[in-house]
């Protein structure tokens, strides 16, 4: 940590602090010591294991460094800054806390260590609840193989210019990478388009106005085709999951080879759900197969909805998930308007039974 409290309780910066002074910790008050040396970045450590609540120990190089390089841009670009600011009715310590003019403040979390779920959900709720925008940044450890279900998907946060994205801070360049516009094709790899920004190379204005065109291109017939090669595949290897669907398609009087093309998303989606999008649509198709006479648009929502929400992934970092949610919903009714499974007349949906079906194969 960069704070530390003095015999005279007054905050000290590890940058100013004399070797010869006697030091404590701002969250849990017991003795620390302060290093400094040609290679280590000045800081201040606890003198024994404490269980304190506030600040982790074992802070890494790359954790330390990253704090005041992101201190610096922020600073350079006229915002007020504090090192481990004190949130007393959070009982947190953010990294850094930014504010300009009348904006509110932000906390910087830099994350280099590893977070539980549980954990992420309580500090990032607790700055909402409190008036705190926040944005996590991820150092190193959380920048290899960006997956599908990788570590760093937990820390995916949603903004209407970016689309679902990530943040990671890169301390050899003293850079900001942003990874926007996730995507994912429920078995192929993510998709993302990313932009760079730093102390020498772009404002943190420039980042938070950056608006890109966030076009979606749908799947060519070649990867739908492989796409439906890959359900055979697993349905001859038994994977769990596939065999799962096989068996709901069997109930239903058909198989995963005699969907309808329009179960198969041809259009990449953004990475929020736990099981693939194949599962959410062949559910929706399940019902409607069923279901008799009309439907009204509100039971056709909840409809939707009820097949979709059970499949939602915990959105720790995602301030307003319900809209995301919503929009989902509304693109697949479009989508099922689109491909005529549902024609809109008097008022009311009505089925068309010549999409709803299963087809030869």
């Amino acid at each position: 940590m960069f704070m530390a409290v003095d015999a005279q309780q007054q905050l000290v910066n590890a940058l100013d602090a004399d070797r010869q002074g006697h030091y404590f910790c701002p969250g849990c008050s017991t003795s620390v010591y302060l290093k400094r040396g040609s290679v280590v970045t000045p800081h201040f450590a606890h003198n024994s294991l404490t269980d304190c609540h506030v600040f982790s120990e074992g802070e890494t190089a790359e954790h330390l460094r990253g704090k005041q390089q992101l201190a610096a841009w922020f600073a350079a670009n006229g915002y007020t800054v504090k090192l481990e600011a004190a949130l007393p009715t959070l009982h947190q310590r953010p990294d850094i806390l930014v504010k300009r003019a009348s904006q509110p403040p932000i906390a910087l979390e830099f994350q280099c260590s590893p977070l539980s779920l549980e954990r992420l959900v309580e500090r990032t709720q607790g700055y909402w609840q409190n008036g705190y925008r926040v944005l996590w940044l991820l150092g190193s450890p959380y920048q290899h193989h960006l997956k599908l279900h990788g570590k760093a998907i937990k820390f995916i946060q949603h903004y209407s210019q970016w689309g679902c994205y990530l943040l990671f801070w890169q301390v050899q360049t003293a850079t900001l990478r942003l990874v926007y516009q996730l995507l994912t094709v429920d078995t192929e790899s993510l998709s993302y388009q990313e932009r760079v920004f730093g102390l020498h190379q772009g404002t943190v204005d420039e980042l938070l106005q950056f608006s890109p065109p966030l076009a979606v291109s749908p799947r060519s017939t070649n990867s739908v085709q492989q796409y439906y090669q890959q359900l055979m595949l697993a349905r001859l290897r038994q994977t769990p999951n596939f065999r799962e669907l096989q068996t709901y398609c069997y109930q239903r009087g058909g198989t995963l080879a005699q969907l309808p093309a329009w179960v198969v998303s041809q259009r990449p989606q953004v990475p929020v759900l736990q099981r693939p999008y194949l599962v959410w649509y062949l559910h929706v198709f399940g019902c409607l197969l069923t279901w008799t006479g009309t439907i009204s648009a509100t039971e056709l929502t909840t409809l939707v909805w009820e097949q979709l929400q059970p499949l939602l992934t915990r959105h720790a970092c995602i301030r307003h998930p319900g809209t995301l949610h919503r929009q989902l919903v509304a693109k697949l009714i479009a989508l099922l308007a689109q491909q005529r499974v549902l024609i809109w007349q008097n008022n009311k949906w009505s089925l068309n039974r010549q999409q709803l079906c299963w087809q030869n194969g």
